[in-house]
């Protein structure tokens, strides 16, 4: 199993926009042949901070995944509307 975090913020003018195009992320993800989770967190402390937690089942389900229509047209948008740049972590769990 491969388990993906991205940590991100967003920038005060664009939360909103940002928050609605993550949710929009969520169902069909979900939906993926893969996919044992999809989820976005709001930080308590931090209005503008978010994290997206991922369950893949292995490698090929990723590949998958970022070959979507979906996904290819989330990226540019997300990348213009968060605050730096966001973290993203791949863990593989045996």
């Amino acid at each position: 199993m491969k388990i993906i975090t991205v940590h991100f913020k967003a920038k005060k003018e664009f939360r909103n926009q940002l928050l609605e195009l993550c949710r929009g992320m969520l169902e069909p993800s979900r939906k993926e042949e893969g996919c044992l989770s999809y989820t976005l967190y709001q930080d308590v402390t931090d209005e503008n901070s978010f994290f997206f937690f991922e369950e893949w089942k292995d490698q090929s389900a990723i590949d998958r995944h970022v070959q979507t229509t979906h996904y290819k047209e989330f990226v540019p948008r997300f990348k213009k509307m968060i605050d730096g740049e966001d973290i993203l972590k791949v863990r593989a769990v045996e």
